[in-house]
């Protein structure tokens, strides 16, 4: 029995490290800096992003710094251009009854998704494969209400996409709270520069072809008169 769960640990920690969430649809990434990072937690407890990379990067932890709330096996973070990807394996989140085998969030090309396997929050199982900015409230036995949201994705003034694919926020008396972020990621779109004129573009208007002084001009409001052309021009186009 042991044996089979160090099996299956393995096999998580494997598919965490190597194994990139596929997203359809999406142009090869060859622009932009990706940034990443496994976990922070921001109240009583306080935690900074760790690991985190940005531009063209890749860690991983194999724990958390001493901590009261948070524990977990293995952080992996990765970042190159307009590619960002950060996973959690084995969290748990003992005065919340959260936890999870495996929580992934990726960016690619500023589109994003997560995955969460076996993940539960006071008993309540977590959706998978949630949509974009799903909140919910769960109440957590001698805490109180805590607000979720899975898969959050927020786009940013400079247009980069952030996908953080748990974000919790629990009350602690006296009118306090914990958040603690899980999985964060952050790319730019794919192919984005400095625009171009695109061909067709406005031009210069040509220059007036001056006339030798004292030719006549044609007055105002007359139609000039027509000059004949060869009949035998080349046709373009």
């Amino acid at each position: 029995m042991r044996s089979t769960r160090l099996a299956a640990t393995a096999a998580v920690i494997t598919g965490a490290l190597a194994a990139p969430l596929a997203l359809t649809g999406i142009a090869s990434a060859t622009t932009g800096t990706g940034s990443a990072y496994g976990l922070a937690a921001t109240g009583l407890v306080a935690i900074p992003q760790t690991p985190a990379v940005t531009a063209t990067d890749d860690k991983s932890l194999v724990s958390l710094p001493a901590n009261p709330l948070i524990d977990v096996k293995v952080l992996h973070v990765t970042a190159k251009p307009a590619f960002a990807r950060a996973s959690v394996v084995d969290l748990r989140v003992a005065k919340a009854a959260l936890t999870a085998s495996l929580v992934t969030a990726t960016c690619k090309g500023g589109r994003g998704a997560s995955h969460l396997a076996e993940a539960r929050l006071a008993g309540h199982r977590l959706a998978a494969d949630a949509a974009p900015n799903s909140a919910l409230t769960v109440q957590v036995p001698a805490l109180g209400t805590a607000a979720v949201v899975l898969n959050k994705q927020t786009r940013n003034p400079d247009g980069s996409l952030t996908v953080t694919a748990i974000e919790v926020t629990l009350p602690l008396p006296p009118g306090q709270t914990q958040t603690i972020s899980i999985s964060s990621a952050t790319c730019a779109r794919t192919g984005s520069g400095t625009p171009t004129t695109p061909p067709g573009g406005p031009t210069e208007p040509p220059a007036p072809t001056p006339t030798a002084p004292g030719t006549p001009t044609t007055p105002p409001g007359q139609a000039p008169k027509p000059t004949p052309v060869p009949s035998n021009l080349p046709v373009t186009g």
